[in-house]
């Protein structure tokens, strides 16, 4: 779930539908894409220009990745069909 005005993701319990620890990344976190096997999250960050990649067995975040300028995006973020990168 992002926490857009928090600068953070929490992780969902899927079997309690409960919310965990939040996870700091970029500020602004609109949208999130999981790889198709599940080992990583990827954030974008809208107001930073960045997506930050997150183990999601360790639900620790990775440097962030810029992919535009501060305040203009990105726009969007998705998974490659094959699931090794995100496409933004």
């Amino acid at each position: 779930m992002a926490n857009q005005l928090g600068n953070s993701v929490s992780p969902i319990n899927t079997v309690t539908n409960a919310p965990g620890t939040p996870i700091t990344v970029g500020s602004a976190p609109t949208y999130i894409a999981i790889t198709p096997n599940g080992t990583a999250a990827y954030v974008m960050n809208l107001n930073d220009g960045t997506v930050t990649p997150i183990d999601t067995a360790t639900k620790t975040p990775g440097p962030p990745i810029t992919v535009g300028k501060a305040g203009s995006g990105p726009g969007a973020i998705a998974i490659t069909p094959n699931g090794p990168r995100p496409t933004w």
